[in-house]
């Protein structure tokens, strides 16, 4: 074959590509969709996580109440001063978080019942109400205990370290009665 063959053949090629794109009528072209490289962007929480981002008191639970519930020493006390009332974070003896309480509020008392339902589901938690007509559930395991509960459209949890619930349980009855409903 000359050199000239494959330089006839691109053209003849090329000749037929545009015969061919030609072809077909007026029908438009099919869209052609866009690929996304980046990740779609996350759902915004319904609910803020809880992050003990300042130093500074429990606004409606003390050191002295939390050592008394059987959670142990209490060495110090963090905040989330972006909740309102403010998210407690209790640390033990070796600087751990040991318990935490935190109140929000649901968009209605249906999705605050939902939101405890979601949290603590039937098939691994049991039922549980506190002082202050909160109901909820709480579910226990070797890294703690999780207790939420829901009065109205407003939502307590309680987190221990412990694996019983008298801790997380005696830590509502304080707490619950002293939110404002």
């Amino acid at each position: 074959m000359t050199q000239r063959a494959p330089a006839a053949l691109a053209a003849t090629s090329v000749a037929l590509l545009a015969v061919l794109a030609g072809c077909g009528g007026s029908e438009p072209a099919p869209e052609m969709g866009t690929i996304r490289t980046e990740p779609l962007p996350a759902p915004e929480a319904e609910l803020p996580i809880a992050q003990a981002n300042a130093d500074g008191e429990c606004p409606y639970l003390s050191v002295e109440e939390v050592s008394g519930v059987g959670v142990g020493p209490v060495t110090g006390v963090r905040i989330d001063d972006s909740l309102d009332p403010a998210g407690c974070f209790f640390y033990g003896t070796e600087n751990e978080v040991i318990l935490t309480t935190t109140v929000h509020t649901a968009d209605s008392a249906e999705r605050a019942a939902e939101i405890v339902a979601e949290t603590a589901p039937a098939d691994v938690a049991e039922e549980a109400a506190v002082k202050g007509g909160w109901i909820g559930a709480g579910t226990e395991g070797p890294g703690g205990v999780l207790l939420v509960l829901s009065r109205g459209d407003q939502l307590l949890a309680v987190q221990t370290v412990h694996e019983e619930s008298g801790p997380a349980t005696a830590t509502a009855n304080l707490v619950g009665p002293r939110i404002d409903g």
